[in-house]
């Protein structure tokens, strides 16, 4: 099981450290936080299945797991709130645009209707001076008319009246028809003609100006619509343009919120990147624990299986190895400095220096300091069953002498791997299913380590 542990804690190291080192921009931030949280979650599963309970960075790595998920929902919200705002400005862009081309079409359209109405004013103004001359012309041609009439009534060609309010075309024909060759009747014949030139080229001009005139009005009353078409347009403009600046402040705002949540996210991954590190320093140290403990163990089995001759049955019942006290910690699974394993004995405490006695007579089969179990010592009572005293302060006793029920070993203590002064007392059986106990009698880890508590009056 350790070796199995050891190679996948390896295997999840490398893949950890692999991870961690990839600042690639190849992936993004959050997919290598979704690698992290995925390495987090397998660590902690991982202590939890090791050790059994959950321990504080267990739990501080899933409340950094917790974290991260939400840090990265928030994200995930922002950056929706921020695709949200920058859909709005493009929007918004998108009708001020159009405001500006409609804008800039009805300025060309105004501009035309302008140059237009220009051209309009320059035609009607040189044809009113044109006309202006035809009329000074007609009145010349008429003063001129009168006075060749006054010269015809002279002449006897016709009467004042006559001369002065016939028609000009009747006069023209009259005048043809007297058929007279005199000077002055030739004269005024060209005079007539020539009032009839300019009357015809007056009412052209008069007609002229009045269809430029109404092209003009049309005109201006085209500008006038171009006009309020410009102004309601400019108006839609400055909508769209405060809208444009609202979205823009929106979408800034989004961003920095964006920016503020990345900066969170790259906290709470930094924290994973801590926690991953301290979690790998403390399985490498749950490995050399259980490592220590197990090389213990095997050493002690070793040792008893090497050392025991007694034969015999063994004795169904031990006496308390030391006096007036009590039970610390009991034959269970428990807890200590970090490394989660079934105690498969109890625990008495002492004062240093009290007095621990064979729990039965027997032989002396161990008497050292024993690595993390300490001051030591095994005693064989035969039929299988030896009994073994840790952590003493003084050893009072030797390899190879008898002892009884009672004798004193040793004292209590504190050496090897232990948290105060007390006694670690087990008992082991070679053979376990020759006891009748209704107690849970056998550790689970084998070793033939009985509950003491089958034997202890």
């Amino acid at each position: 099981m350790i070796k199995k542990f050891l190679a996948s804690s390896l295997f999840l190291s490398v893949l950890i450290q692999t991870i961690a080192v990839d600042y690639s921009f190849s992936i993004t931030a959050e997919e290598r936080l979704e690698e992290v949280e995925k390495q987090l979650i397998a660590i902690a599963n991982q202590i939890k299945q090791y050790e059994g309970d959950k321990t504080d960075l267990e739990k501080a790595i899933l409340e950094n797991d917790s974290s991260l998920k939400k840090v990265n929902q928030e994200l995930s919200e922002v950056q929706k709130r921020l695709e949200a705002a920058e859909k709005a400005l493009d929007k918004a862009l998108e009708g001020y645009d159009e405001s500006l081309n409609n804008l800039a079409a009805i300025q060309e359209n105004i501009i035309n209707e302008q140059i237009t109405l220009g051209a309009t004013k320059n035609q009607i103004s040189k044809v009113k001076d044109e006309l202006f001359e035809t009329q000074k012309n007609l009145n010349s041609a008429k003063g001129e008319l009168q006075n060749k009439a006054v010269d015809m009534y002279i002449n006897g060609v016709m009467s004042p009246a006559t001369a002065l309010f016939i028609n000009l075309s009747d006069l023209s024909d009259f005048l043809a028809a007297l058929g007279y060759a005199s000077a002055i009747v030739n004269t005024a014949y060209e005079i007539i003609e020539s009032l009839n030139a300019f009357e015809r080229l007056s009412e052209t001009q008069t007609d002229f100006l009045s269809e430029r005139e109404k092209e003009r009005e049309e005109i201006i009353e085209n500008l006038q619509v171009e006009e309020e078409k410009k102004n309601q347009i400019s108006i839609e403009a400055e909508e769209y343009a405060d809208e444009v600046e609202e979205s823009k402040n929106r979408v800034e705002t989004e961003k920095r919120r964006v920016e503020n949540q990345k900066a969170a996210v790259l906290v709470e991954r930094k924290k994973a990147q801590n926690l991953l590190t301290e979690a790998n320093n403390q399985l490498a140290k749950l490995d050399a624990e259980h490592a220590n403990l197990e090389k213990l163990e095997d050493a002690i089995q070793a040792d008893i299986e090497r050392l025991s001759s007694l034969g015999g049955v063994a004795p169904n019942k031990l006496t308390w190895p030391i006096t007036g006290s009590y039970v610390s910690s009991g034959y269970k699974w428990r807890r200590f400095r970090g490394v989660t394993s079934f105690h498969g004995a109890i625990d008495i405490p002492g004062r240093t220096g009290t007095p621990i006695k064979a729990a039965a007579g027997g032989v002396v089969i161990l008497a050292r300091y024993y690595g993390l179990a300490g001051r030591t010592v095994f005693i064989d009572h035969g039929g299988g069953m030896t009994t073994l005293y840790f952590h003493m302060n003084e050893i009072k006793t030797s390899v190879g002498k008898t002892v009884v029920t009672g004798d004193v070993i040793g004292t209590v203590g504190n050496t090897g791997r232990s948290s105060g002064p007390h006694l670690h007392f087990e008992v082991r059986l070679k053979n376990p299913s020759s006891v009748n106990c209704s107690l849970p009698y056998l550790d689970p880890t084998s070793r033939g380590r009985m509950n003491p508590y089958c034997f202890l009056d």
